[in-house]
């Protein structure tokens, strides 16, 4: 199998050899120089770089650098007092790095790719009759991870750029293109820096922070085609009217109207637009608790944390804003003009309006993949809170010892196991008899054998097309992707997710599973082989074809 691409080490004298079949992602991207000032700061240290050293700046190689460069060998000279050698002195041999075996898989990462490719450019084909022309699916991103490890096997994001362009130093040209307004920043990895209001895939936070503020998650609600607070009117998606039902159900239809008016009511409970000295804030502490708003700890650089935003946020904007807010603004002008005045003077409140559209993860609410993917990752596992990670071992160059990278308990899901097992049946609903049925159980999907859970998620943002959201579970993994401008959750995303896990589990179109075509029915715990000089054996699937 060619199971878990080894990153090697690269292959100079502070370098492992690279491992036997495998690609050398090191040499071919080719490392920057050190520079003065990092020299500098690592003179003292147990390490010191030299000006002949190259460094990791980004992703892995940044984040196991220390690992992976190794210590140079340094070799000394006796010299007289002109300055001439006249022997040789005691030298230090170099250590070489050491090798980073990844819990990626490249079968389903090549699958993963392919099918985010695709997905964005079927979106492209799709009419919007909100805008009057087709979708731009111009961004996106996928996360496969293990749901009981937080181990991601596979991630992609688009749009990408030939990392080729950095090698020997890139010339001014290239990096505006790499950087410019025009370029849509394919140097972002959006699944970790790409930042999102997360829509209906958000839903299962404010159906537990209903709960802990007191709502029976069976009770009973109605789920109107629109709610109104004052003169303004928030509709139901396509104004559809489900009449009463519980939270369970609204999770599997997608109700908003059901969370508008909890939020709502809960809003109210706080003061509303005096709110009390320390207002529960229910929906948005239960979001913080989830771990939104802060990095997931994830084992690349750069990640971005998100935003809740609840009380001392708006506090915090407002100020930062509202000179420029209170400049621009005008009472009777357009919509952005309008909306400036309105926060000129009271953006730092948080309105009812806020609130409900908080409640299904639009308004200034951001998420971004691998937050989600951990979320709905711990809802697989039975609340458990993992740390994602690509790393899973660091080889020594002689492959003596070798370094596991176990799995890290965040913490858990601020949700009791009752209210969990529903919210878990709630989801499996999605993919039965919700908005996910027509990707999954209507199209021959083996529920029986491999039960799927979902949510879908559709995200108005102003002045753009709908963010795209598709969240699923089964019990081995998790799939989260996004589209960004490429419309709704099931319709964009929903294809691409569902072959994925085709890939995976070894389904056909008539929801017959072929054990000798799944390419990962189980997360493969144990590690590549090893030899015995180090160097990493990267087993082949016959047959397979990306």
């Amino acid at each position: 199998m060619l199971e878990r691409l080894a990153l090697p080490a690269h292959p100079d004298h502070r370098r492992g050899d690279h491992p036997a079949g495998a690609p050398d992602p090191r040499a071919r991207r080719g490392l920057p120089p050190v520079t003065d000032e990092e020299i500098e700061e690592t003179k003292d240290g147990d390490s010191p770089l030299l000006s002949s050293d190259q460094i990791g700046r980004s992703g892995l190689e940044r984040s196991y650098d220390a690992a992976l460069r190794g210590d140079a060998g340094v070799t000394r000279y006796r010299v007289d007092n002109l300055g001439r050698v006249i022997g040789e002195a005691e030298s230090d041999e170099g250590e070489p790095g050491a090798s980073l075996v990844t819990s990626i898989d490249a079968r389903v990462q090549a699958i993963a790719e392919k099918e985010l490719a695709k997905a964005m450019k079927e979106a492209r084909k799709q009419f919007d009759d909100n805008t009057g022309e087709n979708y731009k699916a111009d961004a996106g991103a996928v996360v496969v991870m293990e749901s009981k490890t937080g181990r991601v096997v596979a991630m992609s994001s688009l749009p990408d750029y030939d990392p080729n362009a950095w090698v020997g130093g890139i010339s001014a040209k290239d990096y505006t293109e790499l950087t410019g307004k025009k370029s849509n920043y394919p140097l972002l990895n959006r699944a970790i820096q790409g930042q999102a209001a997360p829509g209906s895939i958000f839903k299962v936070i404010p159906t537990v922070a209903a709960v802990k503020a007191g709502y029976d998650f069976d009770g009973r609600y109605r789920c109107s085609s629109s709610y109104s607070i004052g003169g303004q009117v928030f509709t139901n998606y396509e104004s559809q009217d489900h009449g009463v039902i519980d939270l369970g159900r609204a999770l599997e239809v997608s109700c908003d109207t059901v969370y508008y008016a909890l939020a709502h009511q809960e809003w109210k409970k706080d003061g509303g637009n005096k709110p009390k000295k320390n207002p529960d804030d229910w929906f948005y502490k239960t979001a913080h608790d989830f771990g939104l708003g802060k990095r997931t700890g994830i084992d690349l650089p750069n990640e971005v944390t998100g935003r809740v935003p609840d009380r001392k946020w708006k506090r915090e904007y407002w100020e930062a804003n509202k000179d420029a807010w209170c400049e621009y603004g005008k009472k009777n002008g357009d919509y952005v003009e309008q909306i400036a005045y309105e926060n000129c003077l009271e953006g730092n409140k948080l309105r009812a309006g806020d609130s409900v559209n908080y409640s299904i993860g639009q308004g200034d609410t951001l998420t971004t993949p691998i937050q989600m993917a951990v979320i709905y990752a711990a809802l697989s596992n039975g609340g458990t809170v993992y740390e994602p990670t690509v790393g899973k071992a660091i080889v020594s160059p002689d492959g003596k010892r070798i370094k596991e990278i176990e799995p890290k308990k965040r913490g858990r899901l601020p949700v009791d196991r009752g209210t969990l097992r529903q919210i878990d049946k709630a989801l499996e609903g999605v993919a039965t008899r919700g908005t996910a049925a027509w990707r999954f159980a209507d199209t021959g999907w083996p529920q029986d054998k491999i039960p799927m859970h979902a949510k879908t998620g559709t995200a108005e943002v102003y002045g753009k097309q709908t963010t795209s959201w598709f969240a699923t579970y089964t019990e081995e993994y998790t799939i989260v992707m996004t589209i960004s401008q490429g419309g709704t959750g099931s319709g964009a995303s929903g294809p691409a997710v569902r072959n994925i896990y085709d890939a995976l589990y070894g389904v056909d179109d008539d929801g017959t599973i072929h054990k000798d075509k799944a390419l990962l029915p189980k997360p493969q715990k144990e590690l590549p082989k090893i030899n015995r000089d180090g160097t990493i054996e990267a087993q082949r699937q016959k047959g397979f074809k990306p």
